[in-house]
């Protein structure tokens, strides 16, 4: 009987696998994104993996460089959804590569797309802009309306919250505006309800919230989930707590169907905070290590992806560096056979000026030893680039330090990219009034901040953090 069951389980799995193995071999790029979200819409997101890596094996066999391209940039989609963002960023690298073989921009705007989320969930909200851009320059020229519009409408709606991370209130207004043309999903919705939450206009907020909620079964069940989570932050703003768990827990459950660890993590937050108010301690606790549990899975998975994308800047600007070295060689070459030819003609028309020859020549051979000397100077200026909120700082900085930069991530590894370049600051000796003014920040973030990076160390309170840094 036990062996009955085992072969009908085994039978019907192999079932599954051929069949979608057999359908990856006629899938064409859109039909495999449709039924990529189709999967990834109703939450099976592993049986959305499974299609991509055996389409991908498929395309590979076909020489089909377009359809491998757009099967590894869908499961960058789908693994950044996991956080499991190395995994992403590494199929995303598959299509890179390949990339210079089609001029597709659809397939070249969702790259960029993918690539700006990620960087975005790992802190480099400036790459992030910089592939959102890109992403946008290729999605206006997609010719199909339906795929242009559902792909600027992805990648505003992202600008937006890197605008917002960065209070820069203009760009906000701008793409906000410029996604209203496109859609009002559920999302636009929301995201003017929890506008006018802040301000405690709830009348208001709650009648936008009720039309994101009237559309939401027409959209994807992420925009359901937020939809969900906003009621329950009005209802908590009504104080009406009961109200706000039944909302809170609907989204829960929608973002652990989709496996979405970030909303996950932020609905464990809010119902902890909830239980809070209720003085339901026993709850509150028990959330509370939810939500602590799932940050720090997050925030590994953070430190491990995030060696990928800083190498990956170090190779550009070596590149960029190498390039500009090189020009520079060239130039010098340039100089230094003209000057020859100048030292040469002189020689020959003014023999008795030897002394001036000479001088000429030790002139230039300066000259040229001066130019050498200002490449490598190319990481002197960290403090302009800490002013400017440079996201190459800390890339530079490891090279200018690198004795501490190996010291202090070797021996507290549980530091995250933040708190690295918080240090970097501190190690640069910058006063607190300084580094909010350059972060754009109030004093007393600072201050947290440093309260945060001292435990996180293992510092007693009367020991200096400037010049711990200073000396470590």
């Amino acid at each position: 009987m036990f062996l009955n069951c085992y072969f009908k389980k085994t039978f019907y799995a192999l079932l599954l696998f051929l069949s979608i193995f057999s359908h990856a071999q006629t899938y064409t790029v859109d039909e495999l994104d449709s039924l990529t979200e189709k999967y990834r819409i109703e939450g099976d997101i592993k049986k959305s993996i499974a299609l991509n890596e055996q389409a991908i094996l498929q395309y590979e066999k076909k020489r089909n460089t377009e359809g491998a391209i757009g099967a590894h940039i869908n499961l960058g989609g789908l693994l950044w959804y996991l956080h499991r963002y190395k995994e992403s960023l590494k199929h995303l690298e598959n299509a890179e590569n390949q990339l210079a073989k089609t001029k597709n921009p659809f397939l070249i705007a969702k790259l960029h797309g993918e690539y700006g989320r990620n960087y975005a969930s790992l802190g480099l909200i400036s790459q992030s802009t910089d592939n959102l851009n890109k992403s946008i320059s290729y999605a206006k020229k997609i010719k199909n309306k339906k795929q242009r519009e559902k792909l600027l409408y992805f990648y505003y709606t992202w600008k937006l919250q890197n605008f917002e991370e960065l209070s820069i209130v203009d760009s906000v207004n701008s793409v906000y505006n410029k996604r209203m043309e496109l859609s009002a999903q559920p999302l636009t919705f929301v995201h003017i309800a929890e506008k006018l939450l802040k301000n405690k206009e709830l009348d208001s907020a709650e009648s936008y919230l009720n039309k994101a909620m009237n559309i939401s079964g027409d959209y994807s069940l992420y925009q359901k989930s937020m939809t969900l989570l906003a009621f329950g932050k009005l209802y908590t703003e009504k104080k009406d707590y009961e109200k706000a768990l039944e909302y809170y827990f609907g989204s829960l459950a929608i973002s652990q169907k989709l496996s979405r660890k970030s909303d996950i993590t932020n609905a464990y937050k809010v119902i902890s905070e909830t239980y809070k108010f209720m003085n339901d301690d026993v709850k509150k606790n028990e959330y509370l290590e939810k939500y602590s549990d799932s940050k720090d899975s997050i925030d590994e998975s953070e430190r491990e992806a995030l060696r990928i994308p800083v190498d990956k800047i170090i190779n550009s600007e070596t590149k960029k560096e190498r390039k500009e070295r090189v020009r520079s060689y060239i130039i010098i070459g340039v100089i230094l056979f003209l000057s020859v030819i100048v030292l040469v003609i002189l020689t020959r028309r003014y023999v008795k000026k030897q002394k001036e020859t000479e001088e000429i020549i030790i002139e230039t051979l300066n000259e040229t030893d001066e130019l050498k000397s200002k490449l490598n100077t190319a990481f002197e200026e960290l403090s302009k680039l800490a002013s400017t909120n440079d996201p190459f700082f800390l890339t530079r900085f490891k090279e200018v330090y690198p004795e501490f930069y190996e010291r202090l991530t070797t021996t507290y590894p549980n530091l995250t990219a933040n708190d690295i370049r918080f240090a970097a600051f501190l190690r640069l000796n910058l006063s607190t009034k300084t580094i909010a003014q350059y972060k754009n920040i109030s004093i007393r973030t600072i201050e947290s901040r440093k309260y945060r990076l001292r435990k996180k160390l293992s510092l007693p309170s009367d020991v200096d953090l400037n010049k711990w840094m200073m000396e470590f």
